[in-house]
């Protein structure tokens, strides 16, 4: 069953049986406060006759004992319908409707007075009795009052309620329909959306405009929604990166080893002249050196992906001190002026890992055939910041968010003259990840590259 028939069944349910209860209850209010009224007026008129009795008995002891006594004209004496039993239950006079062995007519021991309704061919009666005395005379008296027009006045409400509950049900119908279609309107929304969804539109949302629990459902859908659809973006970039490593992996490896064979088989093969044997080993040793470039770095990734490394507290300034050792002849070979600027500071790192990611940026920096490289740190409030810029070629402002991807060259033929294999910026990311920090990279293509490093600084740590 669907929820929108289950909700308007409910309120179908509840609306009926809610307005039935109320109904009654209201009717039977009525019935008890009228009955209560009759009530009150039958022992009035029981006491008036009680006192009429009294009276008769007290001016005439002997009236019921008299044969002579003609007992049918003391009924105009009595103001209702009245009936007189002896102590022994004889029968003494009656003008009530009721026969006297039809009553519970009994003793009471309290001595109080006693109500009973009584229904008779469709007429409706209270009879209230007790004891009379007087003097040596006692006796039981019994008062009949007519509510007949009271229980008939309650029939005709509970059929005139049963015929406006029915009236009122089934215009109660379209109301409780359309309030249903509103209820769940939103909720088809929800569903619509969440099949256009998987059905491949991940760019699907809902318009909210409530603050109910519908238009929280539908935030929190739209919300689902945007994850997923970044999900399945980085899902599709992940797939596409796969595929590419493999393809450029592939490719990485059947140039070099194509030319390796092509003039290890013409070694073999032919007698040449010393100046072309020493070409071709020379191109095979250029393209081993790649080949072993390659293997080291990807060694490099693999080991980054799976070990757990122990950051520890170093100075900035120490740290490069070493450093230089490494970078002064790279810059000197290539005829680049290095510029260190750096404020001192403590920070968390693995150095061996910090070592490789600044060769790795200052390698990228000389191959880009600049003539100076600028390495500056500088301290935050809860940060430290190390930038690399340099005045080479620079980075297409298209392809600044691909260098991170393994295999992934701005400039192929350059980057394999140098044995480059496209390794080195994606063995920077991953070390920037390690270390928890955050890397923006900055290029117009024309005038160089700028790379930002942020670390973060720990609390309770020396920052100097």
């Amino acid at each position: 069953m669907k929820l929108f028939h289950k909700i308007f069944l409910c309120f179908i349910l509840i609306f009926g049986i809610a307005f039935q209860i109320a109904g009654f209850l209201l009717i039977d209010f009525a019935s008890r406060n009228a009955i209560s009224q009759e009530k009150k007026y039958a022992f009035q008129n029981f006491q008036y006759n009680k006192y009429i009795l009294q009276s008769i008995l007290y001016s005439e002891p002997n009236f019921f004992e008299n044969e002579e006594t003609e007992l049918a004209g003391i009924s105009n004496n009595f103001s209702v319908p009245v009936a007189i039993y002896g102590i022994d239950g004889a029968y003494l006079f009656s003008n009530i409707a009721v026969q006297p062995w039809e009553l519970n007519v009994h003793e009471e021991d309290d001595d109080r007075i006693s109500f009973q309704i009584y229904e008779k061919a469709g007429e409706s009666y209270i009879f209230v009795y007790d004891y009379v005395k007087q003097d040596e005379n006692s006796m039981y008296l019994i008062t009949q009052t007519d509510i007949s027009s009271v229980i008939d006045a309650q029939k005709s409400m509970m059929i005139y309620f049963q015929k406006l509950y029915i009236i009122l049900l089934f215009i109660s119908f379209p109301v409780i329909f359309l309030l249903t279609k509103g209820i769940t309107a939103s909720i088809k929304k929800v569903g619509k959306a969440a099949r256009r969804i998987a059905g491949g539109e991940y760019s699907e949302r809902i318009s909210t405009k409530g603050k109910d629990e519908i238009g929280e459902l539908a935030s929190d859908f739209n919300l689902m929604a945007e994850q997923v659809e970044e999900k399945i973006a980085e899902l599709s970039d992940v797939a596409r990166q796969k595929e590419d490593f493999t393809a450029n992996f592939a490719h990485e490896l059947k140039t070099p080893l194509t030319s390796v064979i092509g003039y290890a088989d013409m070694l073999y093969q032919r007698d040449l002249p010393r100046e072309e044997v020493k070409s071709a080993a020379g191109y095979i040793l250029n393209e081993g050196m790649r080949l072993e470039s390659l293997s080291l770095k990807l060694m490099d990734l693999f080991v980054l992906d799976k070990q757990d490394f122990f950051l520890e507290p170093l100075f900035v300034q120490e740290m490069f001190e070493n450093l230089r050792q490494g970078i002064e002849p790279v810059c000197e070979k290539n005829e680049v002026a290095l510029h260190l600027e750096l404020e001192e500071c403590c920070i968390e790192v693995d150095f061996d890992l910090f070592k490789t990611m600044i060769l790795n940026l200052v390698d990228n920096a000389v191959k880009a055939d600049c003539e100076d490289i600028w390495i500056r740190g500088k301290q935050g409030k809860n940060f430290y910041q190390i930038m690399i810029k340099d005045n080479g070629k620079g980075i297409p402002v298209n392809e600044l968010g691909r260098i991170t991807e393994a295999f992934y060259m701005v400039d192929k033929s350059r980057s394999r003259k140098q044995h480059g294999a496209g390794l080195g910026m994606a063995l920077v990311a991953k070390i920037v990840e390690i270390h928890k920090a955050k890397m923006k990279v900055e290029s117009d293509g024309r005038t160089g590259t700028e790379i930002n490093i942020a670390f973060r600084l720990q609390e309770g740590k020396p920052d100097e």
